[in-house]
């Protein structure tokens, strides 16, 4: 009996400690996380997520939005203003109307340079720990990261500190009165 309570509060360390690992993601790992994103963060209710956004992180994110089952799932972009000069600009935009289309909240911060995503659960109580996981580097969700055209890097954890701060900082980024709308920033034209 002295046995199984040591093994218990054993397994429940390794368990604690596992949410404090940071590990290093280079772009084979980055690509090898957005093959699986609905699999790292499908089932988080909340995902967030800044930077651009290109085609190929479309499926993965309508995915999570339409999980059936479960408390319902919140996914929400923060993104650059778009040069509608530039033809990879006007794709990427299209990319994010059909998103907003599929409920996924999606807004334009000139300013947002930051580059992360979070998966979380919110707090069901004051004082809980934050449960999630943290990808923050030099990545995009888009083509030329994706297909490792560039040399990025980050990490991963589920450190609950780590996640509690960006969400709190997406959260600030987010009400703050320079993060616009995509459909008021960018209103689809009659003729499109």
């Amino acid at each position: 009996m002295e046995y199984e309570k040591f093994r218990e509060k054993i397994v429940g360390l390794q368990h604690d400690l596992a949410e404090f690992k940071v590990e290093f993601l280079d772009r084979d790992g980055f690509k090898r996380f957005v093959d699986n994103l609905f699999n790292e963060v499908g089932a988080w209710t909340e995902t967030c997520i800044t930077g651009y956004f290109s085609e190929i992180v479309r499926q993965p994110l309508e995915q999570i939005v339409g999980r059936r089952g479960g408390s319902p799932r919140n996914v929400r972009l923060i993104c650059q203003e778009f040069d509608s000069k530039k033809k990879r600009d006007r794709k990427n935009l299209e990319v994010l109307r059909k998103l907003e289309k599929a409920k996924i909240k999606i807004r334009i911060n000139h300013r947002i340079h930051a580059r992360f995503l979070v998966g979380y659960h919110p707090p069901t109580m004051p004082r809980t720990r934050w449960r999630g996981k943290l990808v923050i580097g030099s990545f995009d969700f888009n083509s030329e990261c994706y297909s490792k055209e560039r040399h990025d890097a980050g990490i991963i954890t589920g450190h609950p500190d780590l996640v509690q701060s960006a969400v709190e900082l997406f959260d600030q980024i987010w009400n703050d009165t320079e993060s616009i709308v995509l459909s008021e920033k960018y209103p689809k034209k009659v003729n499109q």
